[in-house]
């Protein structure tokens, strides 16, 4: 496969992951990761490892969040892909506030697999800081 059409294929799996995000689908959310994502989320706790945590940190997402559109949209999107390995970062909508999004991922058994996830919210500081 050349470069394009990984890049395609990684897209999409980030594609059916905010669909399912936007859902409720909590199988869906949790498919395609790895077996030992970690990841770094906005609330707390500040890293979450394996899937039972990554799941607990959606159960959250999912207790706050409406669901819908405009819970969880792309605004922006860069891929990379090399090898094994891909990287995404972009801007998500997330209830009416924007998030960094960064997700590592890498090829197991021939599969995309999300490996880690970074959320991140802006924070402004003071003028005078």
């Amino acid at each position: 496969m050349d470069r394009n059409e990984e890049v395609a294929r990684v897209r999409a799996l980030i594609e059916d992951w905010t669909k399912a995000v936007r859902e409720g689908d909590m199988e869906g959310v949790l498919a395609r990761h790895t077996a030992d994502i970690l990841m770094f989320d906005v609330p707390m706790p500040l890293q979450a490892r394996g899937m039972e945590e990554y799941r607990k940190t959606w159960e959250l997402f999912f207790r706050y969040s409406p669901g819908g559109p405009g819970s969880f949209d792309i605004e922006e999107m860069r891929v990379e892909v090399g090898g094994d390995i891909a990287y995404a970062c972009g801007i998500v909508g997330v209830v009416g506030n924007r998030v960094r999004l960064t997700l590592g991922l890498r090829r197991e058994e021939g599969e995309w697999r999300i490996a880690h996830e970074h959320h991140s919210y802006p924070h402004e500081l003071p003028e005078d800081a």
